[in-house]
C-alpha cells in the first residue's frame, strides 16, 4: 500500500481561540470609560467641597487680582475697590483692545474709584499665564496680600497655580465668585452644564498637574 494512500491518524490543530483577545478588547474599552468617569466625578466633588467663601463684608487685603473669563468677577472687584476693601485692582487677561469700560461700563456710577487704582494686565491668556504677569505688578505695588478673586469652578485650580508661581511671602485670599455652573446645579444628575464645566477643568487640572504643579 503506498503511503500516499494512508489515512493520517494525526489530529487536526484547532483554530486559534480569539476570545483572550476579545476579553482584553472589553476591559481596555471599560477602563477607558470608567476611569475618566470616575476622575470627573471625583473632581466634581473636590470643586463642590471647597471651603466656604470668605464673606464679602470681611474680604481685605492691600491689592485683589481679578482673573478675566467669568461673568462677575469684575463687577466683585469694583465692588471690594469702591468699599476700600482693597487698594489697588489687578485685572488680569485682559484683551489688547479693551478698556475698562468695555468690560464694565457700570464703572461709570463708581465715581468714588480713581481709575489709577485699576491697572489693567494685557499678557496673559491662561491660568498660569495671569499669576507670572501678576507677579511682577503685586511687587512693583508692595503687595504683601491679595484676594484672588475668580469664578467658584475656577477658584481650585487657580489657587494652587498661584500658590506654586507666587512666593510663600506674598499671602493669597481666595475669593470665589458663585456661578450658576457649580452649585446651584450640582445635583442635576443630566446637567450638560455643570457636568460640562466640570469636564473642561478637570481635563485642565491634569494638564496643569503635568506641565505646572510639578515644575
Amino acid at each position: 500500500m503506498n503511503s500516499e494512500d494512508t489515512v493520517s491518524n494525526t489530529p487536526e490543530m484547532p483554530p486559534a481561540r480569539k476570545k483572550p483577545r476579545l476579553y482584553l478588547g472589553v476591559i481596555v474599552l471599560l477602563a477607558v470609560l470608567i476611569i475618566p468617569t470616575v476622575g470627573i466625578k471625583n473632581y466634581g466633588e473636590i470643586l463642590i467641597s471647597q471651603p466656604p467663601p470668605i464673606r464679602a463684608a470681611q474680604a481685605q487685603a492691600d491689592c485683589g487680582v481679578v482673573l478675566t473669563g467669568g461673568a462677575g468677577r469684575i463687577r466683585e472687584g469694583i465692588s471690594l475697590l469702591s468699599h476700600g476693601q482693597i487698594h489697588k485692582l489687578i485685572i488680569s487677561g485682559v484683551h489688547q483692545h479693551s478698556t475698562l469700560a468695555d468690560m464694565f461700563p457700570e464703572i461709570l456710577f463708581y465715581p468714588e474709584i480713581k481709575l489709577e487704582n485699576v491697572i489693567l494686565e494685557r499678557r496673559s491668556n491662561s491660568t498660569a499665564g495671569n499669576a507670572q504677569s501678576s507677579l511682577p505688578i503685586v511687587e512693583a505695588l508692595g503687595c504683601q496680600s491679595i484676594l484672588l478673586i475668580t469664578s467658584d469652578y475656577h477658584m481650585y485650580r487657580a489657587l494652587k497655580t498661584f500658590n506654586q508661581i507666587f512666593p510663600g511671602a506674598v499671602k493669597i485670599i481666595p475669593y470665589r465668585v458663585n456661578s450658576d455652573r457649580l452649585y446651584l446645579r450640582q445635583h442635576l444628575f443630566f446637567d450638560t452644564r455643570y457636568w460640562g464645566i466640570v469636564f473642561e477643568e478637570w481635563c485642565k487640572y491634569l494638564f496643569y498637574e503635568v506641565f505646572v504643579f510639578t515644575g
